[in-house]
């Protein structure tokens, strides 16, 4: 066999393999694998920052705890466009909004939550049924 035939299975083979990861890094990418879905938590608190965007949105909340200890919780949810198609706007969520969110938690830091149903400032109710409630 000619290097020319050895080289061009080679490249053959490594496009291969290269299209076979392709679906396996983007999977993992939008994967909630890291929050405990068997769990879910409740918290209310003040929204610090929004981010409104893709591929995922995220909120950032102070949470003042039982003993009054402020802390920091960091709720992920779905991307702008699946939110705005599923009845989200913009403004829905500013800073200084007192929301109540229940989440999942993350395996590792409960502090870090993947968003299940929020109850915004106005009272509306979202949830991951792209249910709201008025």
């Amino acid at each position: 066999m000619s290097a020319a035939i050895r080289n061009i299975r080679k490249l053959m083979a490594c496009a291969a393999m290269a299209a076979l990861a392709l679906p396996l890094t983007t999977a993992a990418h939008h994967s909630t694998a890291n929050f405990d879905m068997a769990k879910s938590d409740t918290v209310t608190g003040t929204v610090t920052y929004f981010g409104f965007t893709n591929p995922h949105s995220f909120f950032d909340m102070d949470v003042v705890d039982k003993a009054g200890v402020k802390k920091q919780y960091k709720v992920f949810t779905l991307a702008r466009v699946v939110m705005l198609r599923n009845e989200w706007k913009v403004g829905d969520v500013k800073v200084g909004d007192k929301v109540t969110v229940t989440g999942n938690p993350d395996r590792k830091d409960p502090q870090y939550l993947y968003l299940r149903s929020i109850v915004f400032a106005d009272g509306r109710t979202w949830n991951q049924d792209r249910v709201i409630e008025r």
